[in-house]
């Protein structure tokens, strides 16, 4: 696949790779939340998705209310102001779209059975989930969810996590090149691990860059581009969540979202309204008007920048 190939509109990424059935990594944590593409996912009508993110939030309620998923694996899936996420909680109850399985597991050990993913591991070892309810109570993954063993090497229990896969995982970001090196910075929670878990990728991102932008800055470098299969240019495509340097945590849109919500036909207007309503994320923008837009939009404060050392021997090589 060449640099332009990669380069596509939403609906097309999503439509070539994101297959009804598929389990689909949502990365981000409480920040870089790809709302524009599950917004674009929940417009295409995917169904029996299995969705996995460590922090659910409100991005996961949505996609479960439009009846996106069949089974979720999650920390947790909530409202931050804070307040239930009321679509979550109909599907639970069985008085949404479609009855969802959640399983459940704290935070670090998600993370960690992504971790095992991403290098190919049979399992981690950890101590974190010992005595929890968690290692008691199991829903669809049932025995491979986890198992506690004894250690060869000091006789301790320890518990045996084995790895999440993913057939896709999507992502926003600050920037990419072509090439679909993605670059980004801020709180990231489990996301390095979660997207390396997977067999595709979709990057979304709030620009386009070239690929010399990305080589004075390798540090940022969250994905290598041989391992991004479609780069979006996607401004905004966190709203309501939020990237650092770039916009805020929208507050007030959570809040409204809360209230929107609180029944099963008052999430359908909301999602008229929002979602199937808007062509695309562009309309989403304008809907959401300049007023608004620039309420969000934080102030330029960099940190000390730092030289890399040029080498010309090895920039020729």
């Amino acid at each position: 696949m060449t640099s332009q190939d990669k380069i596509m509109s939403m609906a097309a990424a999503i439509e070539r790779y994101v297959k009804d059935g598929d389990t689909v990594y949502i990365g981000g944590f409480i920040s870089h939340d790809p709302f524009a593409a599950v917004h674009e996912i929940i417009r295409q009508k995917k169904r029996n998705l299995t969705l996995s993110k460590c922090g659910g939030l409100i991005i996961l309620d949505q996609l479960i209310g439009a009846g996106c998923a069949s089974k979720v694996v999650t920390s947790y899936i909530w409202n931050p102001i804070p307040r239930p996420a009321h679509a979550f909680i109909r599907a639970l109850r069985e008085e949404g779209p479609e009855r969802v399985q959640l399983e459940e597991y704290p935070i670090l050990a998600l993370t960690l059975s992504y971790f095992a993913g991403a290098l190919d591991l049979p399992y981690v070892a950890t101590k974190t989930i010992m005595g929890a309810d968690f290692a008691r109570y199991r829903s669809f993954l049932g025995e491979e969810k986890l198992k506690i063993e004894t250690s060869p090497f000091t006789g301790e229990k320890v518990c045996l996590i084995p790895p999440l896969k993913h057939d896709v995982g999507i992502i926003q970001v600050h920037r990419a090149d072509m090439q679909g090196n993605a670059q980004t910075w801020g709180f990231l929670g489990d996301t390095k691990w979660g997207l390396l878990s997977c067999k595709k990728i979709i990057v979304c991102a709030e620009e386009i860059v070239s690929e010399e932008t990305v080589l004075r800055d390798p540090q940022r470098t969250l994905l290598p581009g041989f391992r991004v299969d479609a780069v979006v240019a996607e401004p905004w495509g966190s709203h309501p969540s939020y990237l650092m340097g770039c916009y805020d945590l929208d507050w007030l849109y959570l809040a409204f979202y809360e209230r929107e919500t609180r029944t099963a036909d008052a999430f359908e207007r909301y999602l008229d309204d929002w979602v199937y309503g808007l062509k695309d994320r562009g309309e989403y923008i304008e809907k959401l008007g300049a007023e608004k837009l620039a309420g969000l939009k934080v102030k330029s404060w960099t940190g000390e920048p730092v030289s890399y050392g040029f080498t010309p021997f090895h920039q020729e090589l």
